[in-house]
């Protein structure tokens, strides 16, 4: 979906002045930012916001704006800040604690009203709790998403990452650029627009006891990101919360779930990508393609073997050893596609033909 990109206070007002009652559940907005080493000693580019049940995306533009962001008021005097900091208006984020010390410490918000995303997961495991996990993981793991569309969703990944990781030869500058390039676009808005799916997904799992121990942990979360001691990076910033590993509800307890409410049903239309899949297996689909694809999906989901290492709480995907990639370019070699589940398995790249994925071989082998 394109974004609504609000660079203007007179588009931030009109924003501001429609969201209409946001209190309570379930929630409307599911939020994301994006910034250069965003914390308190960085800075702040742009606040993505989905939201619900409309399934809009706006791209809050804090680079050009400024504090204009955060102080520009709706019709009804409400601002970005007093969203932010309301209890009553419920805001799913995904690990709260580097936005919370960025907006802390730059611009004096104090977030409230949050739901975190990645304290929602670990809760709802019945593996390891030992280490929270990240989007990738979740998608991978978790969620119902087609195969089809979390491969893309990992290519919109890699594309963003690619333009501003330093790591893989890309600069943060481009989050300030102006005009916002297209896969910066596509990648924050990528970021939120699967959260309703797994929040749901998560906190149907959970007993009122689980979600009021979350309530409990994302509230110490915020406290600490606004300490002047909090360090947003390091090994520390994936250890599960104190506690966590060994408690457990009682049987009362995990009987009475009073507290989750469900979203509206939402109608999922996911994208079709046939240039990730090949030719071969496109034409292999009956008139009735769609229920045959599911089936393929799920027949791919019954091959991957899932293996937990409980010491690093760690999944990794096992798939054949095969000569040949989903293109049809025999290899005459034996390849390995054991990997790290973040990685999704990626075949290699040549000159004349798109990045795709070797899971998608697994379904040409069973062709029709």
């Amino acid at each position: 979906m394109e974004p609504k990109f609000l660079d203007t206070p007179i588009a931030l007002e009109k924003f501001l002045s429609d969201l209409g009652n946001c209190d309570g559940q379930p929630p409307r907005l599911y939020v994301d930012l994006e910034g250069n080493n965003l914390s308190r000693n960085g800075t702040l580019s742009l606040v993505t916001i989905l939201l619900e049940p409309e399934e809009d995306v706006y791209l809050v533009d804090v680079t050009t704006l400024g504090r204009d962001a955060f102080t520009t008021t709706g019709a009804d005097g409400r601002t970005l800040k007093a969203v932010e900091e309301s209890r009553d208006i419920v805001k799913v984020f995904l690990d709260i604690r580097n936005d919370s010390n960025a907006v802390f410490g730059l611009y004096k918000i104090r977030v409230a009203g949050v739901e975190d995303l990645q304290l929602m997961e670990l809760a709802s495991r019945n593996i390891s709790k030992r280490n929270v996990n990240g989007s990738a993981k979740y998608i991978e793991r978790d969620s119902t998403i087609p195969l089809v569309e979390r491969r893309r969703w990992q290519v919109v990944k890699d594309n963003g990452k690619h333009l501003f990781d330093p790591q893989r030869g890309g600069s943060y500058a481009v989050l300030d650029e102006r005009p916002l390039s297209r896969v910066i676009k596509e990648y924050c808005t990528q970021d939120v627009t699967f959260m309703p799916h797994l929040r749901d997904l998560y906190r149907r799992k959970l007993c009122d006891a689980w979600l009021r121990k979350i309530e409990t942990e994302t509230d110490a979360r915020i406290q600490l990101s606004q300490s002047p001691t909090f360090r947003g990076k390091g090994q520390h910033m994936a250890q599960t919360p104190p506690g966590w590993l060994s408690w457990y509800p009682n049987t009362a307890e995990r009987l009475l779930r009073t507290l989750f409410k469900a979203a509206p049903a939402r109608k999922q239309v996911w994208s079709d990508y046939p240039s990730m899949i090949s030719h071969s297996v496109v034409r292999s689909l009956s008139d009735d393609g769609d229920e045959l694809a599911n089936m393929l999906t799920h027949v791919l989901l019954m091959e991957t073997k899932k293996v937990i290492d409980e010491d690093s709480d760690d999944v990794y995907v096992h798939g054949w050893n095969s000569t040949q990639d989903f293109r049809g370019n025999d290899r005459g070699e034996d390849r390995d596609f054991t990997v790290n589940s973040d990685e999704l398995c990626p075949v290699q790249n040549s000159q004349d033909q798109p990045k795709g994925y070797r899971a998608v071989s697994i379904v040409e082998r069973y062709k029709f």
